[in-house]
């Protein structure tokens, strides 16, 4: 055992997750490293020196003493020669404070091959029932989560205010920007499906605003917060462009009133180069004279 322990580099390091995340600034794979009063895991990484082919059979964790086993894992780990390799043993259930050494077993050789004969098996009569254990989150309430919140909230509290302007004079005179915003998007939804009159750039686009604001909200609540796959069904902000899609319909029929035109030139946006002239018109002055709508 001493010949192959001394053929070997081993690092070892208390980690919280069995598993490597991806790092976004790196762009690379990292293992969660971690001190030891809040680890998981132990990992392991073997580097062998030589061209000996060796098996680590065993890793564990021995006590204060450094002769009593906390704790031991079988395993069947191969290392081609000059090769590297990792293991991890979930330590998440012992008291680590009276822990000690780590421990490994290792021999010369490739593990034993099983046998490629198929054995026979008698059919089984009962039927088997399977489900799907719960994908395991971690515990990742972060700040980002607690800001997203807060910001959902103060948005709700300036529409609140807005309701209920003879209240909250001081914050309406102190905020007019703020509450002229909450007042046209107000406006778009009390005219929810009305597509006739005209529509000032002003309501137009403080609506449109009002829409990516709390569609990026939603997003995020989704994905951080509620944990929906980015490429499957966000939930909340898909029931959210559901119920801001007509009204959106409407006030931009309502702005291409104000500068002249039909509303049904919004289809033109269907061509993607019609998004073009469609923005300049949206953004556009009103016309008030000879102006049919």
């Amino acid at each position: 055992m001493a010949g192959c322990q001394s053929d070997v580099d081993k690092t070892i390091h208390w980690a919280k997750s069995s598993q490597q995340k991806y790092d976004s600034y790196s762009g690379t794979w990292k293992w969660q490293y971690s001190k030891k009063r809040d680890a998981k895991y132990i990992l392991w990484t073997f580097k062998n020196k030589t061209k000996n082919q060796i098996t680590f059979t065993r890793v564990g964790l021995l006590a204060s003493d450094n002769k009593t086993s906390m704790k031991e894992r079988k395993i069947n780990l191969y290392i081609k020669p000059f090769g590297v390799t990792s293991t991890t043993m979930y330590v998440g259930d012992l008291n680590l404070d009276v822990s000690g050494n780590t421990v490994s077993y290792c021999k010369y050789g490739q593990p034993p091959k099983k046998s490629s004969q198929p054995q026979y098996k008698k059919p089984s009569t009962q039927k088997k029932y399977t489900s799907k254990k719960p994908k395991k989150y971690d515990d990742n309430f972060t700040l980002f989560n607690l800001f997203l919140l807060l910001i959902s909230g103060l948005l709700i509290a300036v529409f609140v205010a807005a309701t209920k302007k003879n209240e909250y004079k001081r914050y309406v005179k102190n905020f007019p920007v703020i509450f002229d915003f909450a007042d046209n998007t107000i406006a778009c939804f009390k005219k929810y499906s009305t597509f006739q009159g005209k529509a000032s750039r002003k309501e137009y686009w403080y609506f449109y605003l009002f829409t990516v604001i709390v569609s990026v909200l939603t997003y995020l609540i989704d994905v951080s917060i509620f944990r929906k796959d980015p490429d499957g069904i966000l939930f909340i902000n898909t029931f959210f462009a559901m119920i801001t899609f007509l009204p959106t319909l409407a006030a931009g029929c309502r702005r291409l009133h104000d500068v002249n035109k039909s509303g049904w030139w919004q289809l033109i946006s269907i061509t993607v180069i019609g998004i073009i002239p469609l923005i300049i018109w949206l953004a556009s002055k009103p016309v008030k004279e000879k102006n049919k709508y």
